[in-house]
């Protein structure tokens, strides 16, 4: 696959695709290795960090999906709105975050949209920002699964 040649959008598509479809090596290879990942979690974390997040998530949810819509292209930047859904299968922890064990509550999670905006350089993912609102977030997922901790900044 030549990403230079991809479009934007296609580029965020395809990544997001991979995300959802638990292919988390081949999202990998959508994302820069200077990626930074901000705006759901306490803090930003680079790409190992976010790919290791959504594993450990994953694992208890393997069927959370984002649900991206409204892409648009401005250049290198694309937005888009996500609204992350699934399934809880099985307990998980979320070490990166200093999560205890959660448990399997066999629940539903649904967040509220969120307004996600990513920044490309050279066919690459460089940056991903979901923009926090109220009950959004890994907070918003964990408290929908009857989880309300601090989480480690």
């Amino acid at each position: 696959m030549n990403l230079d040649e991809t479009r934007r959008e296609d580029i965020v598509r395809n990544f997001m695709t991979a995300l959802d479809s638990n292919e988390l090596d081949n999202a990998a290879n959508y994302l820069a290795d200077d990626f930074e990942f901000s705006g759901w979690t306490p803090r930003s974390l680079d790409k190992q960090g976010f790919l290791t997040l959504l594993s450990n998530i994953k694992e208890g949810i393997p069927g959370l999906s984002f649900n991206i819509h409204n892409i648009l292209e401005q250049a290198s930047t694309i937005t888009g709105t996500v609204q992350v859904q699934g399934y809880q299968t099985d307990s998980f922890i979320i070490p990166i975050l200093g999560t205890p064990p959660i448990p399997q509550t066999a629940s539903s999670v649904s967040l509220p949209t969120e307004n996600v905006t990513y920044q490309l350089r050279d066919g690459l993912i460089t940056a991903m920002n979901i923009q926090h609102v109220a009950g959004g977030g890994i907070s918003g997922l964990l408290r929908q699964l009857g989880i309300d901790l601090p989480l480690v900044q």
